[in-house]
């Protein structure tokens, strides 16, 4: 019920201050300077993403400690790329002295379709590296938080990876992100970089990769700035002391990587970055299956911010960089329903004798465009991008991000009027992709 008030809350002002900034000068003005300030801090972070990306780029020596890690693989009906993830997990150099450093759980959550089995057979030249645990359907939510938080008591290792079913993973990955840990050894959790191995298969695949190094970008300048950086599901790996101390994994969320990097901030702790360790994924491949995804997103996301952010805002505790970092993130999740309110109350004053100031949502619209643009420029640039290339794909990567615009506020609307979401859709796979 929080939720919902608040979500409705959120439209409400929404719609009241765009009414306000379309119908009197000095709002307008005044909503207009908040984006140009809002600008020059995008572009702050931009810069020291690119420097901390390029920076990460410079090869470190390899550390003798080596913390026994648990990778997590959640599987559910991924038939058709479990036995690639697995493979893959098993061929790590990630070792001390001549011994493996690792075990490998595959978490089949009720799967039909023979996932288990086929991490079995992937698993069958060396079986003592790897667990297959199946929670059978209608033990608990269908959310990947819920079946990572079912495996968390049999986890042996004092860091916990999640890995997901449709990953490509180098050698030498799990080696590279542990080392890349120790630039930030006070860190709780760590995310890698996430690639799309099918970004040649379109335009909408192309601009999901482009989406991946902005993000990184964004990440990245939070993290140098001691803010509130974040996990992105898929490569995140969080020392599992932390990980309990905090109340280990939500069964609830529907974005469980983003509920636990605030809940990680909330407490104190915070999350690094290792730009230069790359995970291999794959993008959805059609307008449907992205629709489905980003309101998956943007309603754990919001539902997230609504629960956890007053009180982290309120918490004394946390360092007042990472709150004041918090609240302007927040500002990502405000300007998309100012826009949509702003559009629609401009339209209802067109009957009427004195128009709309339309400069107000061309404003958010061109300072959305312009931030995503930013970041857009300083990822692909990090990742050896130039010249017109570099434009050309910064400005498709702006471009694609701006159907946030609309997804936010339908999110909005979503959890304002119907229950909540309990169940994770699933994106399609493909057996073979490009890399």
């Amino acid at each position: 019920m929080r939720s919902r008030l608040l979500a409705g809350a959120i439209l409400i002002a929404s719609a009241l201050i765009a009414w306000l900034a379309i119908s009197a000068w000095p709002a307008a003005r005044l909503l207009q300077g908040a984006i140009g300030l809002s600008l020059l801090y995008v572009a702050y972070l931009a810069w020291r993403g690119w420097r901390v990306m390029r920076d990460a780029l410079e090869p470190q020596p390899a550390l003798a400690e080596r913390p026994w890690v648990t990778v997590l693989v959640p599987a559910a009906d991924e038939a058709a790329v479990i036995g690639t993830v697995v493979a893959d997990l098993l061929a790590q150099d990630y070792a001390a002295g001549g011994e493996r450093r690792f075990d490998v759980m595959v978490l089949d959550d009720g799967s039909s379709d023979g996932t288990g089995d086929l991490a079995r057979a992937a698993a069958s030249s060396t079986p003592e590296a790897v667990t297959i645990c199946r929670r059978e359907p209608g033990t608990g939510p269908r959310t990947k938080g819920a079946v990572l938080a079912w495996a968390q008591p049999q986890v042996r290792g004092e860091v916990v990876a999640v890995i997901d079913a449709d990953a490509h993973l180098p050698r030498s990955f799990l080696s590279r992100a542990i080392t890349a840990w120790s630039r930030d050894p006070d860190a709780a959790a760590l995310q890698v970089q996430r690639r799309d191995a099918n970004r040649r298969a379109g335009w909408l695949t192309a601009a999901q990769d482009e989406e991946q190094l902005m993000d990184m970008a964004s990440q990245c300048g939070r993290w140098a700035t001691d803010g509130t950086a974040e996990l992105r599901g898929n490569g995140m790996f969080i020392r599992r002391q932390r990980l309990e101390a905090v109340g280990g994994w939500s069964a609830t969320a529907l974005t469980e990587d983003l509920e636990m990097s605030t809940r990680l901030t909330l407490h104190g702790e915070h999350v690094a970055l290792a730009p230069e360790v790359t995970v291999v994924e794959q993008a959805v491949e059609s307008l449907g299956a992205l629709w489905r995804q980003r309101m998956r997103w943007a309603e754990g996301s919001l539902r997230r911010l609504i629960e956890l952010g007053p009180p982290l805002v309120a918490n004394r505790a946390v360092p007042l960089g990472r709150r004041l970092d918090f609240i302007v993130f927040v500002g990502e999740f405000v300007i998309p329903p100012l826009f949509a309110a702003s559009i629609a109350a401009s339209l209802l004053t067109v009957v009427l004798p004195r128009p709309a100031d339309w400069t107000v949502p061309l404003t958010l619209f061109i300072g959305y465009g312009l931030g995503t643009y930013l970041l857009a420029v300083a990822g692909l640039a990090a990742a050896g991008v130039g010249r017109i290339r570099l434009l050309g794909r910064s400005l498709r990567g702006a471009l694609f991000l701006s159907h946030w615009l609309l997804v936010v506020p339908v999110a909005l609307l979503r959890i304002a009027l119907w229950p909540p979401t309990t169940d994770f859709a699933r994106t399609a796979r493909r057996s073979v992709v490009d890399r």
